[in-house]
């Protein structure tokens, strides 16, 4: 017997390096731990969340699904009651972009070189590859998808202890925006999002191009300046 995951929840799981010990921060029903764990993708792991309700829920579907064994339960605040050498890589899942952020700067003490996480923030992506790029990490395989007509993000990046940046500042901001590996991928998802957003974006310019103000114009200049970057996306993408 098999938890059934969603096609986002199989994507993440299918990022997980095989053979790692993998820490589910903020695991909700504890499937992802218990696929991994049951396919031998994971040695096992803790599944980890802040309230006690999601966790003994958790904890009944471990228990169900016979992987007692491997998955371990634990609350936590994020990676706060994660032990440094526990586990080697962890998945950060279903929250915003800024709380992310805020657990990986609360829990980057207890990461060792080559600590692996799998990433996927519902908000702020662009801000999250931005801290990845100057804390440390490398992105090392990204996936788009859409699931129930929404966009979703899948980050691989592992920790390299120190942070490189040697591209120039335009490069960095297309690539935090929008991702260079899917870029490089040319993903056709990326370039679905790219031609709707374009789409968007042109409707507002026109409704704000029938009023007028100092802030009007900014905002026009703005979605100008998104416009390009989304052209150039495509460009790459097609190229």
């Amino acid at each position: 017997m098999m938890p059934k995951l969603s096609n986002r929840m199989k994507c993440i799981a299918d990022m997980v390096t095989p053979g790692k010990r993998v820490a589910d921060i903020g695991c909700d029903h504890a499937f992802i731990s218990i696929y991994l764990a049951k396919e031998g993708i994971s040695l096992g792991g803790l599944a980890m969340d802040i309230a006690a309700g999601p966790l003994e829920n958790a904890k009944n579907n471990i228990e169900m699904y016979g992987v007692a064994d491997k998955v371990k339960t634990r609350i936590s605040n994020g990676m706060d009651a994660l032990e440094q050498g526990e586990c080697d890589a962890a998945i950060i899942s279903g929250m915003g972009g800024p709380l992310i952020i805020d657990i990986l700067n609360r829990g980057i003490s207890k990461l060792s070189e080559g600590y692996e996480l799998i990433l996927s923030p519902q908000s702020e992506i662009e801000e999250v590859r931005h801290f990845l790029r100057t804390s440390g990490f490398q992105i090392v395989d990204e996936e788009m998808m859409i699931e129930d007509g929404k966009y979703y993000n899948i980050i691989k990046t592992v920790f390299l202890g120190n942070a490189t940046d040697d591209q120039e500042e335009n490069t960095n901001i297309l690539y935090d925006r929008y991702g260079e590996l899917l870029i490089q991928k040319k993903s056709p998802v990326l370039l679905k999002y790219s031609k709707e957003r374009i789409e968007k974006l042109e409707g507002i310019y026109c409704r704000l191009s029938k009023e007028s103000g100092d802030s009007i114009i900014d905002r026009m200049a703005e979605i100008n300046a998104e416009v390009e970057q989304l052209v150039k996306v495509i460009e790459l993408i097609k190229n």
